[in-house]
């Protein structure tokens, strides 16, 4: 049978349609090892860390996306269990204090003179007092600088207060400390001053650090890390990658025993070993007197009584005082009444009773000594305490002693008031060895 010409034209028609139809959609998405490559997803992080832009980050250390990727911590703070901690100079302490809108914010001061903080950080000194020594008292130590008046009384030491540096009111830059009576830009031990854009300083770890790795400004490239002041790809044996350094968690108290574990004591020089933190060696001027290592060198030796220069070193040799411990010595501030310093020995304190030391009697030297008397003192004057033998204090008067020889007076023969008269007519009686008799027979 022939096929008619309409119908194949009509099936051609079909087949045209249907081609173009394939022809107009889109081809399937590429695939690599079994990858979706059509999508940009980011790096993959290791654990622990997060995806900040184009890298990896572990917010619990790095000071570029410290807590959150994009919070970088400032000049002279580092990043510790994802929080941004300011490195204080030695001998100051870093303390957390209410900024505005109720954040907080960390700041390093010298608890030895800050009235806020006086040895330690929020203990607060009353209205009227100052801090001294880590003290709160009514008058600075020697040493140290009454600064201000009235309610802004204070005490400094000229040689390392950041507010007064060198003189009361010269304040150093943000980002400087004091050393020396001097502002300058003063780092933790191993950490080097580098000077960073529009000339702010901030301190660096040469050894650690990728943006200052050897030298200040020398960055690591991309991917790489910084160990041992060397840009590396990979941390040497027996080191860990921590947030963008190299540490050593047995031995480096920043990371100790674990990335972002900081090593921290009151007063003292903290230590990591075998990656447990220890108690290292106490700042000068403080003792770790009870022994724990939790609450680090607690004692201020240069102000407490109980260990004032040193640890069980009391000032109960300090009598009938007002007793304080002043630069690690036992001093006092004033006698009590009726008590005298007559030694000039502070450590002892008022030894001398004024009221009743016969050396000392009612003042420093005033020593007590009556004619022919053995003197005391009562209530500070001096009294007759008993006459010498033959000897007597007929007229009342301490003060001139037992002035009657009752052997040979005749008013007073053998006792106060025995007079000596007539015993025969126009023969006068005299006294001889305490006993009225004839002046005849008197040798």
């Amino acid at each position: 049978m022939r096929q008619r010409p309409g119908f194949l034209q009509a099936f051609a028609v079909l087949a045209m349609a249907l081609a173009l139809t394939r022809c107009s959609e889109s081809p399937p998405a590429s695939t690599d090892a079994g990858i979706d490559v059509s999508t940009d997803t980011g790096p993959s992080c290791p654990t622990g860390q997060t995806v900040c832009g184009s890298a990896c980050a572990d917010l619990q250390s790095s000071e570029s996306n410290c807590g959150a990727c994009g919070n970088a911590c400032g000049s002279g703070e580092r990043c510790v269990a994802g929080a941004c901690r300011v490195d204080c100079p030695t001998g100051q302490v870093a303390c957390t204090l209410a900024g505005d809108a109720g954040t907080a914010r960390e700041v390093c001061v010298l608890t030895s003179t800050d009235r806020a903080n006086c040895g330690m950080c929020g203990r607060a000194c009353a209205d009227g007092e100052v801090c001294s020594m880590g003290m709160c008292t009514t008058t600075c130590a020697a040493g140290l600088t009454t600064c201000g008046t009235g309610a802004s009384r204070a005490c400094a030491d000229l040689t390392r207060d950041p507010a007064n540096c060198g003189a009361c009111g010269t304040a150093c830059a943000p980002g400087q400390a004091c050393a020396g009576g001097t502002c300058s830009t003063s780092c933790p031990q191993g950490q080097t001053a580098c000077v960073g854009d529009g000339g702010a300083g901030y301190c660096a770890d040469l050894s650690s650090s990728r943006a200052n790795c050897g030298a200040c400004g020398v960055a690591c490239a991309s991917g790489q890390l910084c160990a041992a002041s060397t840009c590396v790809t990979s941390c040497p044996t027996g080191q860990s990658v921590c947030g963008e350094t190299c540490r050593d968690l047995q031995t480096d108290r920043d990371n100790c025993g674990a990335c972002g574990r900081s090593c921290g004591f009151a007063n003292a020089t903290p230590s990591c070993a075998s990656g447990a933190c220890a108690l290292g060696a106490c700042n000068t001027g403080f003792a770790n007197c009870d022994g724990a290592p939790m609450n680090g060198c607690e004692v201020n030796t240069a102000s407490s009584l109980n260990h004032c220069g040193g640890c069980a070193q009391r000032c109960d040799g300090v009598q009938n005082a007002a007793r304080v411990c002043q630069g690690g010595r036992c001093d006092y501030t004033a006698c009590e009444m009726g008590f005298g310093d007559c030694d000039n020995d502070r450590a002892n304190g008022c030894e001398a009773n004024l009221r009743a030391s016969v050396a000392h009697c009612g003042g420093c030297g005033r020593a007590c000594s009556l004619a022919h008397a053995t003197p005391r003192c009562d209530g500070g004057a001096c009294r007759v305490q008993s006459c010498e033998a033959g000897w007597a204090n007929c007229d009342g008067n301490d003060a001139n002693g037992c002035e009657v020889n009752v052997r040979a007076s005749n008013t007073n023969c053998g006792g106060c008031g025995r007079v000596c008269g007539f015993i025969i007519p126009g023969l006068f009686a005299a006294c001889c060895n305490g006993s009225c008799s004839s002046r005849a027979s008197c040798n």
